[in-house]
């Protein structure tokens, strides 16, 4: 006897709900007050955006309590990034030089960030511009975790774009890591209250030996010799990745004693993580920057490497660019040759012996004319102090420059170096090659200074871009370049769309012309099926790619091989029970009992595999076993549940003496 499970159908019409909700498409003006633009932890913890007379749309973050790993420069950059594009859309520009409608303003005494009009169309009433940028959503917190933002994209087969695997180099990420503190120890540690005398410091492996010098006048007193220990260890102690330093050995001589002490490398893997993540943020920057539609920037999680896939992009040589650019700048002090006493500078094909030169100096070649500069090893102001970069006429006016603002502590940082080496060159390096070594005139307290170097303006226009999105923190490499046009990703979908409909009719067919009145269950059944694996890929935020739709037309195929063991099993259980009396909902009871375990253990091993594929592939081997996966659940549901419901509904109390099948 049937018996109708309320549970069973609350079950089966969510699926439904959720799978049409999440295939729908969402139109801009529904989607954007509805969900908003911010991020989901933002819009529940920031307070609302003011505005003020002057101009000015701000929102104040310093009571904000920021989710892990996220402090109040990453806020700024995420809000900045989410209003600049707002911004565009409703037609205001972000001040380029003497151009623009906007500016940000992040006051980092006060945790403010503003967003200063600049043109005539600030005149406008901000409380409509804030408006009108849909920061926040109106749907409830609940609702929007069951359906999120995301719909169903194409892949870049299918819509066309460039595909790029960024790989982490782990092992030159510990190299980068103890090159900065080799040059970095020995200043922290002479600028302390006592001044530590740090006489070398050695790398070792993965080890750095921090030679500290103990002076004659306290080297007897062991009161003070202790404190002076004491201080120097407890710098160094305060080193992150390293391990607590180990006095190793101790060295006489008739000036003073020296203690050696070991630092190792232990956290290595938390350093490589945070440098990742420092990348991921540097790569969102620059192809923000840069324009590039729904760009897809994600970890492959548990490995070190990103993702990047560039919808749109018809060319893969300009994307390479943006992603392979380090884009570290640095400002460094042309040594002067002790020989003439005039700057340090070799012609083409003499490079300096590094063996010879000072200790503390290095060489860089010239990016044009190849001439080899002696510079400070240690760089007078980093590329990170540039709070915005964008290109300008040069002296001259027939020459373009790209023009450089440094934040605070940078320009006075610039100041005072522009003020200690008057008369000498200042060489301007961009990843290990001297764009320019202009020298340095007078004092220059502003903060501003100029790259030249025969530029165009769109050449002028990337490296602004570049250096104000940042340096990548450690190398990277491209493991994997993709591009596919736009003709091929049409093609594809055209040949996707008929492969899975000829499948599908065939298919049909057969189950039809087969099973007669339950190929019309089957039938059902598989429509639903393809429903929820479509509606899990968007609900998912997965994206539809040719291998997908291979797993989608597959899944075809194992929906009905369950229907198949299902009837076949119906079948025989009828032709067992002819004559004896039972009821046909018995014989579909039975049917489906027995082939619940053949179904089951044919879907888990599927599954298995479909899990090795996606932990182990990448790109479109992922997407087909995300796809498959969900594809199996679906068939396994559709077939056990649903149909099981389906036969209840129309047959279960029914006295029926033959079922069409």
């Amino acid at each position: 006897m049937y018996q109708f499970s309320v549970g069973k159908l609350i079950i089966i019409l969510l699926v439904l709900l959720f799978s049409v909700l999440y295939i729908l498409p969402t139109p801009g003006a529904f989607f954007d007050p509805l969900y908003g633009h911010l991020p989901l932890w933002m819009q529940k913890r920031l307070p609302q955006f003011e505005t003020t007379d002057a101009n000015t749309i701000q929102v104040d973050l310093k009571d904000v309590k920021y989710p892990t790993g996220v402090d109040f420069g990453d806020a700024t950059e995420i809000l900045q990034q989410i209003l600049r594009s707002q911004l565009d859309k409703i037609g205001f520009d972000l001040q380029d030089g003497e151009t623009g409608d906007y500016l940000f303003q992040v006051n980092e005494t006060e945790d403010l960030l503003k967003v200063q009009f600049l043109a005539d169309k600030s005149q406008l009433e901000l409380g409509q511009i804030l408006r009108s940028l849909h920061l926040r959503g109106s749907m409830p917190e609940v609702m929007r975790r069951l359906v999120p933002a995301e719909r169903l994209q194409l892949g870049l087969d299918l819509k066309g774009g460039v595909y790029l695997v960024l790989e982490v180099d782990i092992e030159e990420s510990k190299k980068d890591l103890l090159q900065e503190k080799r040059i970095s120890i020995p200043n922290q540690l002479r600028s302390a209250k006592p001044r530590i005398l740090c006489r070398t410091v050695e790398e070792q492996d993965e080890t750095l030996l921090v030679h500290i010098g103990i002076p004659s006048r306290i080297r007897n007193v062991p009161i003070e010799r202790q404190k002076y220990l004491n201080k120097a260890e407890e710098i160094l102690e305060s080193l992150d990745f390293f391990t607590s330093p180990v006095s190793v050995e101790n060295h006489e001589s008739d000036k003073e004693k020296i203690v050696i002490y070991k630092l190792e490398i232990t956290k290595a893997e938390r350093y490589s993580d945070q440098a990742i993540d420092r990348v991921l943020t540097v790569l969102r920057n620059r192809i923000d920057a840069f324009g590039v539609a729904e760009p897809s920037i994600r970890r492959e999680e548990g490995k070190s490497r990103i993702i990047i896939e560039l919808p749109g992009a018809k060319d893969s040589s300009k994307s390479l660019d943006i992603v392979k650019t380090m884009g570290q700048l640095e400002f460094k002090i042309v040594k002067n040759n002790p020989t003439t006493n005039s700057p340090w500078v070799v012609p083409k094909g003499s490079k300096p012996d590094p063996t010879e030169l000072p200790e503390e100096t290095e060489v860089r070649q010239h990016h044009e004319d190849e001439s080899w500069f002696v510079v400070e090893k240690l760089a007078s102001v980093s590329g990170d102090r540039i709070r915005n970069a964008y290109p300008s006429p040069g002296q001259t006016g027939l020459e373009i420059v790209v023009s450089l603002e440094l934040d605070g502590a940078g320009a006075r940082s610039f100041a005072e170096v522009t003020t200690q080496h008057t008369g000498e060159l200042l060489a301007i390096i961009l990843d290990n090659k001297v764009q320019s070594a202009p020298r340095i005139n007078e004092p220059i307290p502003s903060g501003n200074a100029q790259i030249s170097g025969k530029f165009s303006i769109d050449e002028a226009t990337y490296l602004a871009n570049i250096l104000k999105s940042g340096a990548y923190p450690v190398q990277v490499q491209i493991a994997e370049e993709r591009t596919a046009s736009p003709t091929l990703g049409q093609k594809s979908i055209e040949n996707g769309i008929n492969a899975g409909v000829i499948g599908m009719g065939l298919v049909l067919l057969f189950m039809l012309v087969y099973y007669r009145a339950s190929g019309l269950i089957a039938i059902a059944a598989l429509a639903f099926n393809m429903l929820i694996v479509l509606g899990g890929l968007a609900g998912f935020g997965a994206t539809l790619t040719l291998p997908g739709i291979a797993g989608l037309v597959l899944t075809i195929g194992m929906a009905v091989d369950a229907n198949v063991l299902i009837f076949e099993r119906i079948r025989e259980e009828l032709r067992r029970n002819k004559g004896s009396g039972k009821t046909v909902w018995l014989a579909i009871e039975n049917g489906y009992s027995r082939a619940f375990w053949t179904i089951l253990d044919a879907n888990l091993t599927t599954f298995a595999v479909a899990l090795i594929l996606y932990n182990f592939g990448t790109g479109p081997i992922r997407g087909f076993a995300v796809t498959l996966s969900i594809g199996i659940l679906a068939s396994f549901f559709t077939a056990i549940v649903v149909t099981k419901e389906l036969y209840g509904w129309f047959v279960g109390n029914r006295q029926i003496e033959k079922l069409s099948i």
